[in-house]
């Protein structure tokens, strides 16, 4: 959309070249064709607006009902909107236009006739509106400046269908729209360095509104990319609490530096292990595609073998000719129809990417006209069909049997690319099950005799397999029978125990049974948990073993090192307080020479503040000077003319030509 705006905004005249010396000095008619003509001229306008309806009706309740919503809100129907005057749909057109930039947000009864019709089509101009084919510059022009229904009334549909795109024009025309400076002025060395300042800043506006647009398309949004940051801040705040505590915890131990040296240690060959695993896998892919390879050559190898057995040269000779005669057919004349086919195909593609985005309207018009061009082209063919005489051509014979001979050609062509392209893929599949078979097998597919004696052990291995699952259907009926019984003596067993509880009911012993097996249940559990508490006490004399063993082995080893670190750590304390005397003289000469270049920064700041003000100042009064130079030499050179006693001065005169007008 940057450069859509630019290009579109290059040659619009804007409010300053209004202001500008050239355009002030002509009268409005001739400052009026100059804007048409150079808006009606431009090729860059994308969008053509007319549209030939069925009936205007529909055009006039699309439109009112766009007044009625938000944020116009005209309150207008059919009747009303259709009466209104000059004035009033004017009105209505600069309403709708400063929904699109709000700069245009105007009464145009408080503004002059000539400024409106200027503003109007500058606008447009901006926003890249074409009129219809059939209507002339001059027309629409008196149109516009007349208010005519049939001019205004698609103007504004095109806007309202077209909003949201004509904002963003809108928008970048404001940054892309190059200010036209004239060439005396541009001499200047200051004002030329400021224009090459005023174009950089519109490429960097270029590219970041590239970098914004990307980023809103990205589908990353603000909310996804705050709520991201706020978890990774909580989880960096947890890992440095977690850091603190295992800082802490690790300050009391005697032996920190060797073993967080060896934790350090331990992570880089951790590191470097996870890189050979990385590496050797990388090796191990690249050595099965080299047995891949091998394999294909192989094969390759044994199918040439096998042709060359009783094949003569002469017959060696044939082959390679066809084949030669088929890969030049194929690389001389198919593949560079294809290259050319894709290149005009990427074309293609290239311009409708680099074409602003289209509309239904748009691609209505397009497709009218392709529709068109097709009719004239069956026509232009139907002409040439009737007009020539079948047997005036001799050649038409020897032209079909080329073309059939071309598309037999071309057929063969594609079925041998594509049988090849098969073939590749049963290569690759064949390698691929080859593999797996390997890895399953754990040994090269086997071949000949070995294949032979492999079928006889599988032989073997199915009989004993039948035999097992023989053995098995009988366990599994066995397994049957078993459970059968097991449901027949539960069944039993409940009845027991309903007949044994009725029993103790009438012997007034209710719950006797229950209580008895957990009492048993209880002295099983209770002589588990015994034979596990001594074992446990066991395990733990052991263990009690072996760290008494170890501390002892490690305090033997930690004596003479102990005896080292005392002289070590008196050192340690000397320098530390070493450091902090010269810590604090470091902090109290870093505080002055602070304090000092903060005044110092200060003053620079200030004085750099008063030289920018003085040198806008000064650029501004000799602008006022290069404007009132220019103004006193208009005027001294028109009290020329006026007090000239000759008539062509006189009528050279600005006075004269105004009233002229």
């Amino acid at each position: 959309m940057a450069e859509e705006g630019e290009k579109g905004g290059v040659d619009v005249l804007t409010p300053s070249i209004r202001t500008s010396w050239r355009y002030l000095s002509e009268p409005f008619e001739l400052r009026l064709k100059h804007y048409f003509s150079a808006y009606c001229e431009s090729d860059t306008l994308d969008h053509v607006a007319t549209e030939d309806y069925p009936n205007m009706s529909d055009q006039l309740k699309f439109i009112v009902g766009e007044l009625n919503k938000n944020p116009l809100n005209k309150n207008v129907n059919l009747i009303s909107f259709n009466s209104l005057n000059t004035e009033q749909i004017l009105q209505v057109l600069t309403d709708v236009l400063a929904e699109v930039d709000p700069s245009h947000k105007v009464d145009i009864r408080e503004e002059d006739p000539e400024q409106t019709t200027v503003r109007i089509l500058e606008m447009l101009r901006i926003l890249k509106y074409k009129p219809g084919p059939d209507t002339s510059s001059v027309a629409f022009r008196q149109a516009l400046v007349q208010g005519d229904k049939n001019t205004i009334h698609p103007i504004i549909e095109w806007l309202f269908r077209n909003m949201a795109d004509l904002k963003k024009r809108a928008y970048l025309a404001q940054y892309l729209v190059k200010v036209e400076v004239p060439v005396d002025i541009l001499s200047d060395a200051d004002v030329s360095t400021l224009y090459e300042q005023y174009e950089q800043l519109m490429e960097d506006f270029k590219s970041l509104h590239k970098e914004s647009e990307a980023l809103k398309n990205s589908g990353y949004s603000t909310a996804e990319l705050r709520s991201d940051l706020d978890t990774m801040e909580r989880e960096k705040d947890i890992v440095i609490k977690r850091i603190e505590r295992m800082q802490k915890k690790v300050e009391s131990v005697a032996n920190r530096e060797a073993m967080l040296s060896a934790a350090h240690t331990l992570r880089l060959e951790r590191e470097r292990e996870k890189e050979l695993v990385n590496q050797k896998q990388e090796q191990q892919t690249a050595l099965n595609h080299a047995e891949q390879r091998v394999g294909r050559l192989q094969q390759q190898l044994k199918d040439a073998r096998q042709a060359s057995t009783g094949a003569t040269s002469e017959g060696l000779l044939q082959r390679l000719e066809e084949e030669t005669n088929v890969t030049t057919y194929i690389v001389k004349q198919k593949l560079p129809k294809e290259l050319e086919a894709r290149k005009v195909e990427v074309q293609i593609l290239g311009k409708v990417l680099s074409e602003p985005a289209m509309g239904r309207e748009d691609l209505d018009i397009l497709n009218s006209k392709l529709q068109v061009i097709n009719g004239e082209i069956n026509q232009l063919v139907e002409r040439h069909l009737t007009t020539k005489n079948p047997s005036e051509d001799k050649l038409a014979p020897f032209r079909q049997q080329a073309a059939i001979i071309a598309r037999k050609k071309e057929t063969t062509a594609e079925l041998l690319g594509e049988l090849r392209g098969k073939l590749t893929s049963l290569n690759d599949e064949l390698d691929e099950r080859q593999n797996q078979l390997k890895e399953l097998a754990g040994e090269a597919v086997l071949g000949g005799e070995e294949f032979k004696r492999y079928v006889n052990k599988l032989r073997g291995r199915s009989s004993l397999y039948k035999r097992h699952r023989a053995e098995l259907l009988a366990l599994k009926a066995e397994s049957g029978v078993l459970t059968r019984t097991i449901e027949l003596l539960q069944t039993r067993n409940e009845s027991v125990l309903q007949g044994l509880s009725a029993k103790e009911m009438r012997h007034g012993v209710p719950g006797f049974q229950v209580a008895r097996q957990k009492l048993e249940q209880v002295s099983v559990e209770k002589a588990a948990v015994d034979q596990e508490k001594g074992k446990t006490l066991e395990d733990i004399s052991s263990l009690v073993q072996q760290l008494s063993q170890r501390i002892a082995s490690k305090k033997a080893q930690l004596a003479p090192i102990i005896k080292e670190l005392r002289p070590l750590r008196e050192q340690h304390q000397e320098l530390f307080a070493e450091y902090e005397k010269k810590k604090k003289l470091h902090d109290t000469t870093a505080a002055g020479l602070e304090s000092s270049t903060g005044k110092l920064e200060q003053e620079v700041k200030f004085l750099r503040e008063e030289f920018e003000e003085d040198k806008s100042q000064c650029y501004m009064l000799e602008a006022q000077c290069v404007i009132h130079q220019v103004r006193l030499d208009r005027l001294t050179e028109e009290i020329k003319f006026y007090i000239s006693s000759n008539p062509g001065d006189k009528a050279r005169s600005l006075r004269s030509s105004k009233s002229r007008a």
